[in-house]
């Protein structure tokens, strides 16, 4: 059995209908069970036999956090000592979900696991106390650092740009930050085969869309596809601009790509091109 934690959210929703495709067990649980407290986790996990304990609950409100810090540390970073702990006790393995944003984005080329960490944001840093309390206190585990996730469940990237480009003519869309656009399908698809394997090789990996893009690229990339499978019927400017056009409370990094070499000679499982995965999303929204 497995529990999956934040079945609702974009990816745990996701990951709750693959498991679901293929008769795996789980039970999901979402904000009606509070991970940050740990007299919860530990009544939850003695009432079953849980092999696995996946979470996909986080705090993400990137700007929020840099005002409401405690709140994120408590979720992103507090929780992950419970679950960590809960782990142990039942001899489950803990799958967990971080970010590319523990890095400062300064680092020419991408980043491997081996870099050292350095966030820029209360959000980044309450995912790398996350991290952190996960490798120091549980025995078995896996964690994947990702980014820019998108699919079909909870508000993304991907439904915010063709609802914009359905409703104006000229859309601005940031070009000095760069990373990797990662569909929730294929990542829910990798873990899901993680779990019926019950595979050992456990540690810290990376895991996004392969290819660098900046926020234009991907939302240009959008547009091309909306126009192509119909969600999309009038010409819109994309205009390229840089982060200073928006105030926002947290900064972002510059360039946070990360190279999944670790993932690759581990696993033998290599991401498959942002554009790739991006069409393959779209055309299942599109009206050919």
């Amino acid at each position: 059995m497995i529990w999956l934690i934040g079945n609702k959210g974009m990816l745990g929703s996701h990951l709750a209908e693959m498991l679901s495709e293929k008769g795996i067990p789980f039970a999901g649980t979402d904000v009606e069970l509070d991970i940050t407290d740990e007299r919860q986790v530990k009544a939850f996990v003695e009432d079953g036999a849980f092999s696995h304990i996946v979470n996909c609950a986080a705090y993400n409100a990137v700007d929020n956090a840099e005002e409401e810090c405690e709140a994120a540390f408590r979720l992103n970073g507090t929780a992950l000592r419970h679950l960590s702990l809960a782990a142990n006790r039942i001899n489950a393995r803990l799958v967990h979900f971080s970010t590319d944003y523990v890095f400062d984005g300064n680092k020419p080329g991408g980043y491997t696991e081996d870099d050292t960490p350095g966030p820029l944001s209360q959000y980044g840093a309450s995912k790398l106390e996350g991290e952190k309390n996960v490798a120091r206190l549980c025995d078995r585990y896996f964690i994947f650092r990702v980014s820019w996730l998108y699919g079909p469940h909870g508000k993304n990237f991907v439904h915010t740009m063709l609802n914009l480009f359905k409703e104006r003519e000229n859309v601005n869309v940031v070009d000095d930050q760069v990373g990797s656009p990662t569909y929730t399908g294929e990542l829910a698809l990798f873990v899901r085969h993680l779990l019926a394997t019950g595979d050992d090789r456990y540690g810290l990996y990376h895991f996004s869309g392969e290819g660098a893009a900046s926020w234009y690229d991907f939302a240009s990339e959008i547009y091309r596809l909306g126009r192509k499978y119909g969600l999309v019927d009038k010409d819109v400017t994309i205009q390229p601009v840089d982060s200073s056009h928006y105030l926002q409370k947290a900064e972002r990094p510059a360039f946070s790509y990360m190279i999944k070499d670790r993932l690759v000679e581990t696993f033998g499982f290599r991401p498959d091109d942002w554009r790739k995965m991006l069409e393959k999303y779209i055309c299942t929204l599109g009206i050919t």
